[in-house]
């Protein structure tokens, strides 16, 4: 986190494909947030205050713009995407799309 804070909620998707939440917690300044398939990566972030603006950084250890992810709705329902680059201009080797 770089500066102000966030809260976020960590989720699991159970044998039904329903998305129980876990837990939340506090993110400020400083401090890190890692979630990873391993340790759990369903989450939801929000900004912890309501009166100014939070900076996050998000570190990626995959080829994020080729890697399929998902979003969740309420009942847990997987939305798969993959989001690729807005960059058209120059090549991307590690795009694994083309």
């Amino acid at each position: 986190m770089l500066r102000g804070a966030e809260i976020s909620e960590r989720f699991a998707q159970s044998a039904n494909g329903t998305l129980r939440r876990l837990g939340e917690g506090r993110i400020d300044a400083g401090q890190i947030d890692p979630v990873s398939p391993r340790l759990g990566d369903i989450h939801r972030v929000s900004n912890a205050h309501a009166d100014r603006v939070s900076i996050s950084i998000h570190v990626y250890g995959a080829n994020i713009g080729a890697v399929e992810r998902a979003t969740y709705d309420a009942a847990g329902t997987p939305k798969r995407f993959i989001s690729g680059y807005a960059n058209d201009t120059l090549p991307n080797i590690w795009d694994r799309l083309r």
